[in-house]
């Protein structure tokens, strides 16, 4: 065994059931996330098609700016 896993069950049997948990669920999600295949990324870094995708996506959408509310008033120094 590493010396990670080592640390990580020596970790869980000290801890209480609601840190153990907590924990476990981060290492899963750490799992998760290193075994998810990695997409394909143009040059800039950003992943291919995602302007593509995004470009447009809010069109037709009416965006309302609400009432300025009135400055605050604040101590005279």
């Amino acid at each position: 065994m590493s010396s990670i896993v080592e640390d990580l069950d020596a970790t869980l049997k000290r801890a209480d059931v609601r840190v153990a948990r907590k924990i476990e669920r981060i290492v899963r999600q750490a799992l998760t996330l290193a075994d998810a295949p990695a997409g394909k990324t143009d040059a800039n870094g950003w992943p291919e098609g995602y302007f593509e995708r995004t470009a447009g996506c809010l069109a037709g959408e009416e965006f309302e700016r609400p009432e300025q509310l009135p400055f605050e008033k604040r101590e005279e120094w």
